[in-house]
């Protein structure tokens, strides 16, 4: 059995889970897997790792792709809305017959939002948190249809086969792993790490690529009460020498972020780390409160919390080997793996087809950019305004002479 993937880049989280995708199922003789990206990754990591490994990566636009595509048993499209896939959807996929998988990597429940439209698409639509069916622009027969006709098999590259050692540490540690952007990070995160400053020796880390952390790194700056207490190391590979030192993973995201698997809270926790999160979105479907960690609603029940576990060092041991043993017995690649190829084995039985995406996401940039859009277009905010992430201005980055498109973006900048 050969799976195409066809993926925008394979940097980030989509890059750990495919290539881990990709390793197992080769290891277990499931399947042959190739990645296709429709750009350069600008980290290299995963892509090289898939090369070690004889997994075949190409760029689009340096390979045979219709004749890879032709050749393929199955199809799998790596979906998160970006301008990229889209434009393959409406250029490529008209032209072939082919068995259609679409594993979404955002929950849709906010920008961009999943419409049943996109998950009537595909052979079969995938999504990566149970936390997607909560999605409020489905009608309850649209909302039926979904849970009768999707599967949802978390995308987890997790690879981390026990807790690590700790590294003895004279401070009290908090620290966030991940996407420094305030589309990712709760916007008020510097208050909440505020509000437990007072904690002997507290020192906190914000690790992950500073380019996209400005105003955080601006707001911390400006804060008097975390004056030398906060380090911003920027992007790591090896995550485990923090986790070696982190008392407390404290993962305070924005309640409109786009992410589902969150696949650093789940290396954290098999890690060891004690999560605090908000009780929304995916986070609350990974970490059971009082068990696995910390769940909590608000700003003065997050003080609570850490100020909880720093008095309570054996409470604190006990939820961090619970979080540990709970991820990596339900959240290991090799689970990733067995879900997936049920997945596979299932659509295997159906017959090659074409998939009509115009009749979908329209035929220009403008109509790709509205098909996962609710709201005012004079008034676009959040991730559907962000730099990246499927955003109009994202669109417009790759699509300059859509009309249509710029008109939008240049009327919300001017707001």
């Amino acid at each position: 059995m050969e799976i195409v993937h066809i993926t925008a880049h394979l940097g980030g989280g989509v890059g750990r889970v495919l290539s881990s995708l990709a390793w197992g199922s080769k290891e277990k003789r499931f399947a042959r897997h190739i990645i296709i990206t429709l750009e350069q990754t600008e980290n290299r990591q995963f892509e090289n790792l898939c090369k070690e490994k004889k997994i075949k990566v190409y760029l689009a636009n340096e390979c045979d792709l219709t004749n890879i595509l032709n050749n393929a048993d199955i199809v799998q499209i790596d979906w998160w809305h970006h301008p990229l896939v889209s434009e393959f959807m409406v250029n490529h996929l008209e032209k072939i017959k082919c068995r259609l998988i679409i594993w979404s990597h955002v929950s849709g429940v906010s920008y961009p939002y999943i419409t049943s439209k996109i998950i009537k698409y595909p052979d079969k639509f995938v999504f990566t948190t149970p936390y997607s069916f909560e999605n409020r622009f489905w009608s309850r027969e649209e909302t039926e249809y979904v849970r009768e006709n999707t599967g949802v098999v978390v995308s987890s590259g997790l690879e981390i086969n026990e807790a690590v050692n700790k590294r003895k540490h004279s401070s009290f540690n908090i620290g966030y792993i991940g996407f420094l952007s305030y589309n990712k990070t709760h916007g008020e995160i510097v208050k909440y790490y505020e509000s437990v400053a007072d904690i002997p020796d507290v020192q906190f880390t914000f690790a992950g690529d500073t380019f996209y952390g400005k105003e955080l790194m601006q707001d911390v700056d400006k804060s008097s009460v975390l004056k030398g207490k906060v380090y911003f190391p920027g992007y790591t590979e090896n995550v485990c020498r923090y986790f070696e030192e982190f008392d407390i993973f404290a993962y305070i995201l924005n309640e409109n972020h786009y992410g589902t698997a969150e696949n650093i809270l789940l290396e954290a926790m098999a890690a060891g780390v004690v999560p605090v999160v908000l009780n929304q979105g995916c986070e609350k479907y990974i970490v059971e409160d009082g068990v696995t960690g910390l769940v909590v609603n608000n700003l003065e029940e997050f003080q609570n919390a850490v100020q909880r576990l720093y008095h309570n060092p054996e409470e604190r041991n006990r939820l961090a080997q619970n979080a540990s043993n709970y991820i990596i017995d339900k959240y290991h690649i090799n689970n990733t793996v067995l879900k997936m190829q049920k997945v596979y084995e299932e659509i295997m039985k159906r017959p090659k087809s074409i998939h009509r995406a115009k009749e979908v996401i329209g035929e220009t940039p403008y109509e790709w950019f509205l098909s996962c859009y609710k709201g005012d277009l004079g008034k676009i905010e959040g991730n559907a305004f962000a730099e990246t992430k499927g955003s109009a201005r994202h669109y417009l980055k790759y699509f300059t002479n859509d009309i249509k498109l710029r008109k939008v973006v240049e009327n919300n900048q001017n707001c």
